[in-house]
């Protein structure tokens, strides 16, 4: 038997560790391809998305501006949000289309980014990779109440020019064929100027331009017809339907409404009552008011700077009193309250937050608005259900409180129209899916 020679062994051997050398380079470079390419399509990928999801929001919110205009706001937002870099080997494309689902419009948005590879380039139909992303919005139904302001202080701090410039650009961003929008307006009493619908847009408009300025501020009013309105739309089987109010002050509430009990010939008689005479002390004056057309019935009386007549009963007219009233109900503490200003704007702020918080627990969304000094910010926040309200309830809908303060002055216009389009785009965001 022949014994085999160790260093034959040895011989044999040789040149394994070369093949093994390379083969670990080999899978050395493809791990590098892995981290660095594959790294850089993930980056790309991230980029895409975010340039993807702005485009559909963007083309969703231009959409009640015609289908071109939101194809155009679109790639202009992609291409904006996008940030092309070396990596890129050809300019990104983005898809814009429309489509329907359920009588809801949907916006469709696709873009593909070609990167240059590194490592992977040393391999054959590796040179670039392809990398995509999609989004879609599914736009909502709205169902809107705008309430407004019509009180005697808009004629003169600026909010009468300002309002009537803000609130048609306002609807203008809603769709005039699928959306519903309702106007109510108050001062001394409120009304429903247009009842809640579709077309909406140029009967507001020209509501708005009609309005007269003049009288209190029964908000708690204003915001009973905009619940009855926001009551009236019930949406249809997989409907995504989207409850708004906005609320538009220049001051505090400071009237309320109840039926009184007068004697014969009288019987029981609805007030509007509150309101606010400049020219009478602040803590003492108050009206009555037709709750109708918001005529002053107390009118005759104001010389002594109260409501009341001579006799301490609420007028009714020149020739008949309510008596035996000197007291109204009030809902805030359940009892009878003195007829003053301060216990009647109280009342009408409690009355006012009750059904705004009624609103919500429907799931409607309310956000409110206020012009120049006057209105409280910490009620129009608790309006809202702002975060930054003291009241603030994260199991209600959330809303913002948002404010026009430099009115009267040559800014008030333009920053009102700034603080309509602010919720404008709250509302829209809301309406996105």
């Amino acid at each position: 038997m022949k014994r085999l020679s160790p260093k034959r062994d040895r011989k044999n051997e040789r040149g394994q560790v070369l093949i093994m050398m390379a083969c670990l380079m080999i899978g050395l470079m493809l791990c590098s391809a892995l981290a660095v390419d594959v790294g850089f399509a993930y980056v790309t990928k991230a980029r895409l998305v975010k340039a993807v999801d702005a485009a559909c929001l963007i083309g969703m919110t231009g959409l009640a501006q015609g289908q071109t205009t939101a194809q155009t706001l679109a790639t202009n937002s992609f291409n904006a949000n996008y940030a092309v870099s070396g990596l890129d080997y050809s300019t990104p494309s983005v898809s814009v289309s429309f489509t329907t689902n359920a009588g809801q419009e949907v916006v469709n948005v696709t873009g593909t980014a070609t990167i240059r590879t590194i490592f992977m380039s040393l391999l054959p139909g590796y040179r670039t990779l392809t990398v995509n992303a999609s989004a879609q919005a599914l736009r909502g139904n709205l169902a809107m109440t705008v309430v407004l302001d019509r009180s005697g202080s808009m004629s003169t701090n600026g909010g009468e020019a300002a309002l009537k410039s803000a609130v048609p650009t306002f609807v203008d961003y809603f769709n005039n064929t699928t959306d519903q929008v309702a106007m109510v307006s108050f001062a001394s009493n409120a009304t429903t100027d247009f009842a809640i619908a579709s077309q909406f847009q140029s009967t507001i408009s020209t509501k708005v331009s009609n309005l007269t300025f003049a009288g209190g501020t029964f908000g708690p009013g204003g915001l009973t017809l905009a619940k009855t309105q926001e009551d009236s739309v019930v949406p249809t089987q997989g409907e995504n339907l989207v409850k708004v109010v906005v609320y538009f002050t220049d001051g505090l509430v400071n009237e309320v409404q109840d039926t009184f009990a007068c004697n014969a010939p009288l019987g029981n008689t609805l007030y509007n009552y509150g309101g606010y005479d400049a020219g009478n002390p602040a803590t003492t004056h108050f009206d009555f008011f037709n709750p109708a057309d918001g005529t002053d019935w107390s009118t005759e009386y104001s010389q002594q700077g109260w409501g009341l007549d001579n006799n301490g009963y609420p007028p009714h007219d020149a020739s008949h009193d309510c008596k035996p009233v000197t007291k109204f109900p009030s809902q805030q503490y359940g009892d009878q309250e003195t007829f003053s200003r301060t216990n009647i704007t109280a009342e009408a702020q409690y009355r006012a937050l009750q059904t705004a918080n009624a609103l919500r627990a429907e799931g409607v969304y309310v956000y409110s608005i206020g012009l120049g000094s006057d209105p409280s910010q910490t009620f129009l926040q608790e309006i809202a259900n702002d975060p930054a309200s003291p009241t603030y309830n994260s199991s209600q809908p959330q809303g913002i409180a948002v404010f026009a303060p430099d009115c009267p002055s040559s800014t008030c216009t333009q920053e009102l129209q700034q603080v309509f389009q602010t919720i404008a785009a709250k509302i829209l965001l809301r309406l996105t899916q």
